[in-house]
């Protein structure tokens, strides 16, 4: 295996019309050291918008797929790094975040993911964020960045296409069958709270409730995210 500090990191960002969020993110990691990182936009075939307009640090791929299992496979399948990591586009890592995954991924965990906190702040938003940060039944979901070694994503297999939500919990699940240590980084990444205002701390809470029950009873994704959508606007 590479010395652990020559590793190189694949970026996965899966996008759906997220034009001014690949903007921030451009800023964002086009401020650290890009020696070891590569950044690579998997759009999804219905995206009207400029994504693929904004270049360095991104690569741009337009994967003729939509879903987020998907286009991070595509994704993952196109990297060269060794450690693959996988950020929503609305979601902004901490600023020493290469340094603590390489960290992490020295010290023998083949997986993790880090907390995160809401922006726009509440106090209502801020219980749900608190619970990203433990290990327990709802860790690894809902918008917390995964990252991995290579060859642990291929032994799982990637992400399951067939879950259309809840992708993420899923992976975990089946992760968590290999009895592997993993670690949560507790530096918070922010993560948007745009659902939160467009519906309400109740309404999201009730759909993520719902969803998360049929999902550990193995309901049907597509049945899932059809009643997860009834809920939401």
């Amino acid at each position: 295996m590479k010395s652990v500090f020559a590793l190189k990191l694949s970026i996965i960002i899966p996008t759906l019309n997220e034009y001014q969020n690949l903007l921030k993110l451009a800023a964002f990691i086009g401020g650290i050291n890009m020696d070891n990182v590569e950044v690579i936009v998997a759009d999804s075939k219905f995206t009207n918008d400029n994504s693929m307009s904004i270049g360095f640090p991104f690569r741009y791929m337009q994967t003729g797929m939509t879903g987020r299992a998907a286009q991070m496979n595509l994704g993952a399948n196109v990297a060269s790094g060794d450690i693959l990591v996988f950020l929503h586009a609305d979601v902004k890592p901490p600023v020493s975040f290469v340094e603590d995954i390489i960290y992490c991924i020295k010290k023998g965990n083949e997986f993790g993911f880090f907390a995160y906190r809401f922006y726009p702040s509440s106090f209502m938003v801020d219980i749900n964020a608190g619970f990203t940060g433990r290990k327990g039944l709802f860790a690894g979901g809902g918008d917390q960045i995964h990252f991995m070694t290579r060859s642990l994503f291929m032994t799982i297999g990637g992400y399951n296409e067939k879950f259309t939500i809840m992708e993420d919990f899923d992976f975990v699940r089946r992760f968590k069958k290999l009895k592997k240590p993993y670690q949560i980084i507790q530096k918070p990444a922010l993560v948007s709270s745009r659902k939160y205002f467009h519906n309400s701390w109740l309404r999201v809470n009730t759909a993520n409730l719902m969803a998360f029950t049929l999902f550990l009873i193995y309901i049907n994704p597509e049945l899932i995210k059809k009643w997860y959508y009834k809920i939401l606007k």
